[in-house]
């Protein structure tokens, strides 16, 4: 049962990674990106026969065949963790810049409802300041200010909802990057640089891990074959004495069947002699005299 499960979790493991380095390789290569998808896939498959076939042969190879074939694997297993990265950097570069955006507008709207609606109080607050009795001058002021008025009460109107709307959708990203911000600051470090750190360790991990459980899983299943295989103290071992009472009725048999089958050629021979003789008795009658 234990095999199996060593087996299931080392290909989920090798897939997930090959998966993640093959994308990643391809996105670094857009304008060949099925070529590179093709070349990362060979290589992710080079990379587990290299492993195996150094953990299988180490005995037999020659020590500097060994030195080439651990050096094609350390660069494998760069170039496979470089896709990595790149795969997992680009989702979170994509997130982020996409938080960046959507922050920078909302603060830009933010902004501008902040000063319009401060220009709109101000308008207000000249016209109410004028004495009740110069009802003219608040006429005129009323007049003056009609469009301004009108247009930044529009404006606001046709922002205050959007504003509402990116609040909303900023919120949703927080939500995703939730974890990555309360490590940063409890950290006290950038953002940027803790997401850094923490795809590396996935990298240092993940790849490295995948080839060591491939090794680990051919070790195991190279030890149950060779459970498997009967063992030859687990024979069962036939006492002398039997082996000789067959052996001897073996070849009386034999040599009972060969006289049987002289004795059937003796009597064949008989029989067929008689039958020769009786013919040509025969024939001498019927010649005439």
């Amino acid at each position: 049962m234990y095999v199996i499960f060593l087996i299931v979790v080392t290909a989920s493991l090798v897939a997930t990674a090959a998966y993640f380095s093959v994308f990643g390789i391809a996105s670094m290569f857009a304008y060949n990106y099925i070529p590179a998808m093709v070349m990362g896939i060979t290589l992710e498959f080079g990379k587990i026969v290299v492993a195996v076939y150094l953990y299988r042969y180490w005995n037999l190879i020659s020590r500097l065949f060994k030195s080439i074939l651990m050096m094609f694997l350390a660069a494998l297993m760069f170039i496979t963790s470089v896709g990595i990265f790149g795969f997992l950097s680009q989702g979170y570069q994509k997130t982020s810049e996409e938080y960046n955006l959507l922050s920078l507008e909302l603060n830009n709207l933010e902004n501008e409802f902040t000063v319009k609606t401060g220009r709109v109080n101000e308008i207000n607050t000249q016209i109410e300041q004028l004495p009740a009795e110069n009802v003219m001058n608040k006429i005129r002021l009323s007049r003056e200010y009609g469009d301004e008025l009108a247009e930044t009460r529009d404006r606001l109107v046709q922002i205050e909802p959007v504003i509402q709307e990116l609040r909303v959708k900023r919120f949703s990203y927080e939500s995703h990057i939730g974890p990555i911000s309360y490590v940063a600051r409890m950290l006290g470090t950038p953002q940027d640089k803790v997401v850094f750190f923490a795809i590396l360790m996935l990298v240092f991990v993940a790849d490295p891990l995948a080839i060591t459980l491939t090794i680990a899983c051919n070790m195991v299943l190279i030890r149950f074959w060779k459970q498997a295989k009967p063992r030859p103290e687990d024979t069962v071992k036939t006492p002398a004495f039997v082996n000789n009472f067959v052996t001897r009725a073996r070849t009386m048999a034999m040599e009972a069947h060969q006289g049987t089958f002289k004795e059937d050629r003796k009597q064949t021979g008989k029989a067929r002699g008689k039958a020769a003789a009786a013919a040509k008795a025969g024939k001498k009658k019927q010649q005439p005299s």
